[in-house]
């Protein structure tokens, strides 16, 4: 190469380069930079995060938030036409790769940023002094939001709390700054409690002032210790669950629905109109729920929670062929209950939640001429309210799941009364508790002790919250496996065939068994590698 024409080419470049620097704009923000104080200027920006720090947890009481853990726990059998819904998890074969595990993992860390950024950005704000209050209230709401999603993370993805060693066990990585790129190594589980309790305190002394009432579409304190009760229980400090779950049902502000006995309409099914209980779950009314998050029909959605599946198309078609025979509402959800759930866990005739939580309804798999008869879940229907189609099946609508989420109600904090005061060995105040709920729901009262009566506070647990996503978390903290998953049937009653059940998933799972907890999605390990992996998903 001749020395001109060298020259040549290292002009070009030079000259290439300083157009390529004059067409930057060198003040402007690296691509992976977020500025989220563009967005968060004034107390009207402010307000803005706020409904959306709702709206992002309205998001997550239904669906894959609890349904996961449910199909892999001991109370639902897959229907034949479930689609391998959730099947890594009825199965037992949970895998890192599994997009499940992904969109929860991700969508939990996604609502922690929003969360983040409040707790960021609003303690410089300047407010009047008619707004300061309204300031707290937001900061309240975001310190109550970064613990319950910490706290769903820790379920999931933390070892299990024992406090002789949480501060060696893994907990999950803390997520305290909005955007940032550090790729952080798991907290301790002394830690990651540490700060979900810590966040929770701050947020009952900011809510402090906000009035509580029955139904409370706001998070007051009252919500803030419904949580930190549970979050206690879950711990395994059962004299702070206690004392916190004592609190609330000695204020008084959310009774237990009177004892009723159900009535009946024509069809031998429950008249919502005349049972508080189904008012509860099927119109969103009632005094027992703490914290009930505000839904609108047309663009106020929570997350569903698809375990009625009424079939439309089935229904249809039978009532054009006015058969008699064959009329009538047919279902098809993914999921149904074993028969340990219908004959022996709501086997008592007077327990009027059975008559709300189930419906007895045909269902067919590919064919509509081959139909059975069993039992689906109703507690997630949705309030008739939010339908969009009226119809002669199914109380006059078909149930699209729309319905306000229920995270927090009086009868799990009497469930967590109960079973500290049994574990603290008052064996008088876990009765007490135990007896209060059971009297509301239509169950005789026991006066079982030791054992027996511990058995009685865990099936109780297991009717009252029934599907709401607890299920495999109980579980694993009491120790016991997952075995029974019989088909439905009753002798002289109803028979279900197998093949209305997808097949394959009979497990035997030990205690002990590492799928307990779930292991971390492998997309999030490639990115992250100071993530350490949960015991027995080393290799995987």
């Amino acid at each position: 190469m001749n020395t001109q024409m060298k020259t040549t080419k290292i002009l070009f470049w030079a000259l290439t380069l300083m157009v390529t620097l004059q067409g930057c704009d060198l003040d402007r923000e690296p691509a992976d930079y977020i500025d989220y104080a563009a967005s968060y200027r004034n107390m009207q920006d402010a307000r803005k995060w706020d409904n959306g720090i709702y709206s992002t947890l309205r998001g997550k009481f239904g669906g894959g938030y609890i349904l996961p853990q449910e199909a892999q726990a001991d109370m639902l059998n897959a229907h034949a036409a479930f689609g391998n819904l959730y099947g890594e998890f009825h199965g037992w074969n949970i895998k890192p790769e599994s997009n499940v595990l992904q969109e929860i993992y991700h969508s939990y860390y996604n609502a922690l940023i929003d969360a983040n950024v409040v707790l960021t950005l609003l303690p410089g704000l300047e407010a009047g002094n008619a707004e300061i209050p309204v300031k707290n209230h937001y900061l309240g709401d975001a310190y109550f939001a970064r613990a319950f999603y910490h706290f769903n993370l820790a379920l999931r993805w933390g070892m299990p709390y024992q406090e002789s060693t949480a501060d060696k066990d893994l907990g999950v990585v803390l997520a305290l700054t909005p955007g940032d790129l550090r790729k952080s190594a798991r907290a301790t589980n002394a830690q990651t409690y540490g700060l979900i309790l810590s966040d929770l305190h701050k947020a009952d002394s900011l809510l402090s002032d906000l009035p509580v009432m029955q139904g409370n579409s706001e998070i007051s304190a009252d919500a803030v210790k419904a949580l930190r009760a549970r979050v206690y229980l879950y711990m395994g400090n059962m004299a702070k669950a206690y004392e916190e779950a004592k609190q609330l049902i000695d204020r008084g502000t959310y009774p237990l629905i009177k004892p009723y006995q159900a009535k009946l309409n024509s069809e031998n099914k429950i008249d919502p109109r005349e049972d508080a209980f189904a008012q509860m779950w099927f119109y969103d009314n009632g005094n027992e729920q703490i914290w009930q998050p505000f839904v609108d029909k047309e663009n106020e959605i929570a997350t569903t929670t698809g375990l009625y599946g009424a079939d439309l198309s089935t229904a249809t078609y039978w009532d054009g062929k006015h058969d008699a025979g064959k009329t009538g509402d047919y279902n098809k959800p993914a999921y149904v209950p074993t028969r340990e759930v219908i004959n022996n866990l709501f086997s008592g005739d007077n327990d009027h939640r059975a008559l709300a939580l189930f419906e007895f309804v045909r269902t067919t798999v590919n064919d509509m001429n081959v139909s059975a008869q069993l039992y689906v879940i109703a507690k997630f229907k949705g309030n008739p309210n939010y339908a969009t189609l009226n119809s002669t099946h199914w109380g006059g609508y078909v149930p699209n799941g729309n319905q306000a989420p229920k995270p927090f109600r009086i009868a799990e904090q009497y469930l967590i009364a109960a079973e500290a005061a049994y574990c603290l060995g008052n064996m008088g105040e876990a009765q007490h508790y135990l007896n209060q709920l059971r009297m509301s729901r239509g169950v005789p009262t026991t006066n079982l002790v030791g054992d027996d009566l511990y058995k009685e506070i865990k099936e109780e647990r297991a009717r009252e919250l029934a599907y709401e996503g607890f299920r495999l978390w109980d579980l694993r903290r009491w120790k016991q496996g997952v075995s029974k998953r019989t088909f439905q049937g009753r002798e002289n009653y109803y028979q279900v065939p197998a093949s209305f059940f997808a097949g394959g998933y009979k497990v035997n799972i030990e205690p002990d068994n590492y799928m307990f907890v779930w292991p971390f999605p492998k997309n999030e390990r490639l990115i992250n590698t100071n993530i350490q992996p949960n015991p027995g998903w080393e290799d995987k």
